[in-house]
């Protein structure tokens, strides 16, 4: 009798462990989603001076049914440029929704980058992206001096966790900036 109970009590704990470990890694999984392609681009009129300058953009989806908040956002590693400022800007167009997983825009014309939330480690980003719902990463980058190519990568979101605290995970989308083709083709991108 007390063999049997003590066999109850361990398959109910045991249960309950594999339940939790369940429901834990359901919960960790990373609800933005986003392209790991790479691009690059050049403007397509020279610049009288340098700095060459140009913005590209990547899509992200939030995947969950619950809304997310973005919290930060930044390129981890930068090559070849001076600086990559990034910007968001909630919704997508179709072709950019339909196809978010391979695609990634060169040339952000100047008013959709000024129309987008900027994000930086100093303004910490508060925008909520609704379930289901594409926001566009745009990326702001200047070349550094004396390079012919550059990009940036590895870009860290920082997310709310539904639970308090915050979550950060790595989208691996890589946006470039060349002078010219030649430029951006030996970058491999």
């Amino acid at each position: 009798m007390n063999a049997g109970r003590i066999v109850m009590g361990v398959s109910t704990a045991l249960a309950l462990v594999g339940a939790v470990g369940f429901a834990f890694q359901l919960h960790t999984s990373e609800p933005i989603q986003g392209s790991s392609v790479g691009v690059c681009g050049w403007p397509q009129v020279r610049p009288l001076t340098s700095p060459y300058s140009m913005a590209a953009s990547f899509v992200i989806k939030n995947t969950s049914g619950s809304p997310v908040t973005l919290r930060g956002l930044h390129a981890t590693k930068l090559v070849g440029l001076r600086s990559a400022g990034v910007t968001v800007s909630v919704g997508a167009d179709a072709d950019e929704s339909e196809n978010y997983r391979v695609e990634a825009a060169v040339g952000v014309p100047a008013d959709e980058v000024a129309k987008s939330t900027p994000v930086s480690l100093d303004a910490p980003l508060t925008l909520t992206l609704a379930p289901h719902s594409f926001a566009r990463v745009i990326t702001k980058m200047t070349l550094a001096d004396g390079a012919r190519a550059g990009y940036a990568t590895d870009f860290a979101l920082a997310t709310d966790r539904p639970l308090g605290g915050i979550e950060t995970q790595t989208l691996t989308a890589s946006v470039g900036l060349g002078v010219d083709g030649d430029a951006c083709s030996a970058l491999g991108q």
